[in-house]
């Protein structure tokens, strides 16, 4: 299947058309929804799990830290000058805070919860899991899909920059965090019936593609990842890049959900679990990724 080159003014009334649409079915399916009459033990939208709480305040908070970073980064054109070392500088910089403080600064809670058990290791090794799979796999979608290309110098791995593997890495966290409170937000608020669910999935949904959407039309401003159709990629792009979220958001918000809170939280997922999740989560993208490439007669192993 071809596609047309887009102009501008096609693009724009696209992506509008898109927005309008999910924001109308948002709208309609909200007039549905029953309130429920909640006692206020903990804000709406926060985890009642005690680790899990702290494990998404930390990487909702670390996102101002390598955003600040990145900005600074585009806006000061560092990565004119730096070469492979220092892309993986700003990868290791975006991702080892992650990886570290949460364990370097826990709260007084947090301490007497043995680090395997806390929510905040089993996040990242899920995120550590499905963001290579989507950089070592999923990429070269993109690159036949949307003849996406990465022209910068930089170490890689299955022709993959690997700062883009630790970058990943620290976007996912923030993603996987906020979208968790928006999905408990629904639950806390409103009653669970059918309507909630299909509410539910309508913003999920709606969060997978304007994620992906934003995503795409920030790094616009980086000049060393190009498509043959910019425009093409915002459109089709987005829905192409959103179905990782579409399988990803919801899947992530299980991990440890059902437990209630306290000092040693019990039930919840087990390490074994935890990576079982993650790779079946992958593996789905992966699916639908390629049944979407065989709809549109995209030869996948063919010379780039």
């Amino acid at each position: 299947m071809a596609f047309e080159e887009m102009d501008d003014a096609t693009t724009f009334r696209m992506m509008a058309a898109i927005f309008a649409t999910m924001g109308s079915a948002l709208l309609l399916s909200s007039r549905l929804l029953t309130r429920t009459k909640r006692r206020a033990k903990r804000p709406a939208g926060v985890a009642s799990n005690v680790s899990k709480r702290e494990g998404e305040r930390w990487s909702l908070g670390l996102a101002a830290l390598w955003i600040s970073a990145v900005v600074v980064v585009i806006v000061t054109q560092a990565y004119e000058w730096w070469g492979s070392s220092g892309y993986m500088a700003i990868g290791l910089f975006c991702a080892l805070p992650y990886v570290s403080l949460p364990y370097l600064m826990p709260s007084a809670q947090e301490s007497e919860i043995p680090w395997r058990e806390r929510y905040i290791t089993k996040a990242n090794v899920w995120v550590a899991i499905f963001s290579f799979i989507g950089n070592y796999w999923y990429t070269h979608y993109f690159y036949r899909v949307l003849k996406a290309k990465y022209t910068f110098e930089a170490y890689r791995l299955n022709d993959v920059p690997l700062c883009l593997y630790l970058m990943t890495h620290a976007y996912f966290m923030f993603y996987h965090a906020l979208s968790n409170w928006v999905i408990r937000l629904i639950r806390d608020t409103y009653k669970e019936d059918a309507c909630r669910r299909v509410f539910e999935w309508a913003t999920i949904v709606a969060m997978s593609y304007a994620t992906a959407f934003g995503e795409a039309l920030t790094i616009c401003a980086f000049p060393y990842y190009s498509f043959e159709d910019r425009n093409q990629a915002y459109v089709l792009g987005s829905a192409f890049y959103g179905i990782y979220f579409l399988v990803s958001y919801p899947a992530f918000f299980a991990l440890d959900e059902a437990k209630t809170g306290g000092k040693q939280p019990r039930g919840g997922h087990t390490m074994m679990e935890t990576v079982c999740s993650s790779l079946a989560s992958g593996m789905a993208v992966l699916c639908l990724l390629d049944f979407v490439r065989l709809w549109l007669g995209v030869e996948l192993f063919a010379p780039y």
